[in-house]
Order: structure tokens, then sequence, then C-alpha cells
């Protein structure tokens, strides 16, 4: 059984609306992580012609834009007739410490939409004492 004291949930974006043609990426230092959930929370079209995003997902040694590569294919998200989620799940062991998310609605006019992403890392190396040490981060007991 897994120590759930190992888990740490991170919001990697705030829930927020995009316009089309947009684009928005968040960074996940994964340091000690052995395996990293990302959730992508997709909320259900606004407009009847809305297409789902792209999300790539990226990893790299640092931080530098240009230095990310992609882990997975880019993926369509399919019809967001209705909310749905997007799930990614990345074995740690043997990858970069950094994982960008990037998020690009569809150029079609009006195509809005709004989008939310949490990550759960877990199997960390060095875990808190307790939740008093979390350091704002919650912690599952």
């Amino acid at each position: 059984m897994l120590s759930q004291r190992n888990w740490t949930k991170i919001i990697m974006l705030a829930p927020q609306a995009m316009t089309n043609s947009a684009t928005v990426t968040a960074n996940l230092d994964c340091l000690s992580a052995d395996y990293a959930t990302i959730v992508v929370a997709l909320a259900s079209e606004i407009n009847t012609n809305a297409v789902g995003p792209t999300i790539s997902l990226l990893t790299s040694d640092d931080t530098v834009v240009t230095n990310f590569a992609t882990i997975t294919a880019d993926r369509a998200a399919e019809d967001i007739t209705t909310a749905q989620p997007v799930e990614y799940g990345v074995d740690m062991r043997g990858q970069k410490r950094y994982l960008r998310l990037s998020i690009s609605s569809d150029t079609t006019t009006n195509d809005d939409l709004t989008v939310e992403a949490t990550a759960f890392l877990n199997r960390k190396d060095i875990g808190p004492a307790g939740t008093t040490d979390a350091g704002g981060v919650t912690v599952y007991v």
C-alpha cells in the first residue's frame, strides 16, 4: 500500500477562460517524485461550433522554454459537448526534472473554453513529517 502522506497536489492552472487562438502553459517541478498525474479539466463548450483544445505535455532538465521536448504526441481533446477531464500519467523515473503543460484553443471564431489543471506527485523521496510541514501544499493523510 502506498502511503498517502507522499502525495502532493499542485494547482498548475487555476480555472480560466481561454479565447480562440490562445495558449496557456505551466511548468511542474517533479524533483524527487516517482510518478506524476496531471488532470486537465475542460468545461463544456460555450458555443456549439467549439472544437476541443490541443494539449501537449513536454519535459526538460530546466525551465528554458526551447529545451522542452514532447513526451506524448499532441492530443486534441474530443468534442467537449459536456465537461470532461483529460488525464496524463507519467512515470518520472528516468525522465527529466520538469514537465510543461501547454493548452491551445482552436482558431475557430468564438471557440472559447474554460480550463483548469491539477497535478499530483507521489512517492516523493522526502515527504513532510505532518500536515504542519506541508508548506502550503495540500497533503493527504
